[in-house]
């Protein structure tokens, strides 16, 4: 009787003291192969992988092949939620066209991933693409350095995207240390080589944001642009402020609308992204906030979104720490769509992350110090 009291007892503090823990499975395995590794910090699956495009392709392939093919069937099940299952097709035939369009190191990543992993090079295409062929909500919320009671700026963003049953339990954290490039991490899911949400070793950090309408006159989509998912990718690769970041945004051709989030350890900006043109937004009073929608004089057509005041809602001479940057993101949380909920601090090179099941926004955030994770491996002398 004592030893089953204390069974229950156990079980009932793990439930109070490590929700996280206790409704989070974990879906990978801590391994090593190819050169590369997976483990976990807390909950947080990290891999890391680092060399040539063909090396860190089949890196990702042998430490995550099986979590990507699961993942993989999502954007066909979204299609299907959505009644548009018969354009299968039409959507890898897209997807593998746009690819096209990557730069070449990026295609040859993902053409080791696909047959390293022996995974369908269709659905890869399609996953690597989805930011053109669907958008959904996210926010973010950047404070500047003047504003911040931590040292340096706070950059926070809620990824929201239907689960399906599957991503919420898939996030993963990328490492990537390609050669002669800058390493970054990727806030992600097995099987995307581009960039959703991340930061570099130089600290500059990126989040997308879709949008729905621009009053440019451009196309909503642009089969001639490049995937803004490496193009994204590339500016972490590339650039170490955001004055580089908009120089390589404005030298490449976009596919479709978006937002794109923008931090470095000393200035921010959104930069408002058309086939057409790239505006660009900076923060008032320090703050800098974003949902779905374009706001500058030139692409904004209705600017009306329930969570940006909830973002805003700040005294004008408070200086927020990352618990209040948390708390604002918690305030617009889109509940069972909110997947991960990240606060960077680009002069630390560290990372808050909560993933797991939805809304992520009031979990406890897991730290992670990046610097480490980016120093390439030491060759050791045999």
């Amino acid at each position: 009787m004592r030893f089953g009291r204390v069974i229950a007892a156990t079980a009932l503090c793990l439930m109070f003291v490590a929700p996280g823990w206790c409704r989070a499975p974990r879906r990978f395995m801590e391994a090593e192969a190819e050169g590369a590794a997976l483990h976990y910090v807390g909950n947080v699956p990290i891999a890391i992988l680092s060399g040539t495009p063909d090396e860190i392709g089949r890196q990702h392939a042998a430490l995550m092949s099986e979590q990507a093919r699961v993942v993989l069937t999502v954007p066909r099940r979204f299609a299907a939620e959505f009644g548009v299952e018969f354009l299968w097709p039409v959507m890898t035939a897209a997807g593998s066209m746009l690819m096209q369009n990557a730069p070449r190191s990026h295609s040859a990543e993902l053409a080791a991933l696909a047959e390293a992993g022996k995974l369908d090079a269709g659905e890869l295409a399609v996953g690597n693409t989805l930011l053109e062929l669907r958008r959904v909500g996210c926010s973010a919320l950047i404070v500047d350095a003047e504003r911040s009671a931590e040292d340096g700026p706070l950059f926070g963003r809620n990824f929201d995207f239907p689960a399906l049953g599957v991503l919420d339990q898939y996030s993963v954290v990328l490492i990537v240390r390609p050669n002669n490039r800058r390493a970054f991490a990727s806030v992600t899911f097995p099987g995307a080589i581009g960039v959703f949400s991340g930061m570099n070793d130089a600290g500059l950090a990126v989040a997308t944001l879709d949008v729905y309408r621009s009053a440019d006159g451009s196309l909503k989509f642009d089969a001639a642009g490049v995937p803004l998912a490496m193009v994204f990718r590339r500016i972490l690769e590339e650039c170490a402020t955001v004055a580089e970041a908009e120089a390589l945004l404005q030298s490449v051709k976009a596919t479709t609308w978006m937002n794109l989030a923008v931090c470095d350890p000393e200035s921010s900006a959104v930069f408002e992204i058309t086939p057409k043109s790239t505006a660009r937004r900076d923060s008032t009073e320090g703050l800098l906030a974003c949902t779905n929608h374009f706001r500058t004089s030139e692409k904004a057509v209705d600017s009306n979104c329930w969570r940006y005041p909830r973002l805003c809602s700040i005294s004008p001479s408070a200086r927020l720490t990352i618990d209040d940057v948390q708390d604002r993101l918690h305030s617009a949380n889109q509940g069972e769509l909110t997947l991960q909920t990240m606060v960077f601090q680009p002069r630390q090179l560290t990372l808050h992350l909560a993933l797991g099941s939805p809304p992520t926004s009031d979990d406890a955030l897991q730290r992670i110090d990046l610097a480490p994770l980016f120093a390439p491996v030491p060759v050791v002398a045999r």
